[in-house]
Formats: structure tokens, sequence, C-alpha cells
């Protein structure tokens, strides 16, 4: 199997780096409690955040969902995950140090699985789906947001980046409900959740 120039070139974003997840502009870009509304997250429902860095997102995802759902904010560095725990996230949410490709949660454990910024850091692209879907219920979905591939001064390298349709391609057999773009830098895959019994 050929290695791709994106696998070859492929790295990690660093926990280094965090105050660049954690900014003005990005809320602007990224507003987070309306792209999750905008996907359906309400209260009562459980939210699974994977790779979820600084907590950008499940804290607003706490807020929404409330008291009556639950959120797990799942990423594999152990030094993100000592941020979360120390000033990321509020106490309600769980933290949980997650592998590559593998989540510790049950199967069906999500309403809405929520992939930001993580998938073209993968080597497997649809092992790494594979798992946000195990993780989510029949009906549910699991969004997967990313950088367009396109040269801009911010984000990763345009030959680290997953074009859309080349994603959507790794996705096949899984059912894409909507795509879309985001601003001029991100675009969205929301996945609708349909199993066998």
């Amino acid at each position: 199997m050929e290695t791709s120039e994106r696998e070859m070139t492929m790295h990690k974003f660093s926990p280094e780096n965090w105050l660049r997840l954690e900014n003005e502009e990005r809320r602007k870009l990224l507003p987070p409690d309306v792209l999750l509304q905008k996907f359906g997250l309400k209260q009562g429902m459980t939210f699974v955040d994977i790779g979820a860095g600084t907590g950008y997102f499940s804290r607003e995802a706490m807020n929404i969902v409330g008291k009556e759902g639950k959120v797990f904010a799942a990423d594999m560095s152990t030094d993100m995950i000592e941020f979360l725990r120390g000033r990321g996230v509020p106490p309600e949410v769980s933290v949980l140090q997650s592998e590559e490709y593998h989540i510790p949660l049950e199967d069906s454990a999500a309403d809405l699985t929520w992939i930001a910024f993580v998938t073209h850091e993968t080597p497997e692209v649809r092992r790494f789906v594979d798992e946000a879907v195990r993780l989510t219920r029949n009906g549910g979905k699991v969004v997967i947001l990313e950088w367009k591939k396109q040269s801009e001064e911010r984000g990763p390298a345009m030959n680290e980046r997953l074009d859309k349709e080349d994603l959507k391609k790794e996705l096949g057999g899984l059912r894409v409900a909507s795509e879309g773009s985001l601003n001029p830098s991100h675009y969205y895959l929301e996945i609708e959740i349909q199993k066998q019994n």
C-alpha cells in the first residue's frame, strides 16, 4: 500500500500551541454554541468530543445539554488531558484519555459525536471514523469539521489537509446527511448513523 504525501508529512497538533484554539478570531469563525445547536445538540443529550483539545466545544456542549445530559471530552495527548482537567472544562465534563482508534466508552453511548479538525491527523481515516460510529446510537450523528484543502496562513499545511470529496470517498457506505462550508476556511460533513439490529 502506497504512503500518501499527506501521511508522510502528517503531524499532530502540538499542545504548546493551545492558545491558537482559544481566541476571539476563532470564536467568530467557529462560534461553538451556534455550531453545536446547528447540528442538533439539545438539553439532556450525550455528547462525545473526540480530540477535544482545550475543551473549546465541550465547555459549550455542557451548557447546552445541562444537568440531564452528559459530555465526554476525549484526547490522546496527556498534556491536553491535564489541561482539560486543570482549566479546560467544568467538573461535570468527563475527561477521557483515548488512543488513536479507541475511545473508552461503550457502544452507542452518544447522541452526537464530534470530530473537529483532527481527522486530517490520522493515518487511517476510515478506522478512526468507524470508532466514532461505534460510539454513536442508531439515529444519532457524527459530525466532522475540517480545513478546506487550500493554502492559507493559519491551520495545517495544504498537503496535510483532507479534501472534502476525498474524505467522502473514505466514508463510503456511511450516510452523509448534509455537507457544506462553515466559513472561508472550514467545511463539515454530517453523518447520520444507521445501525442494523
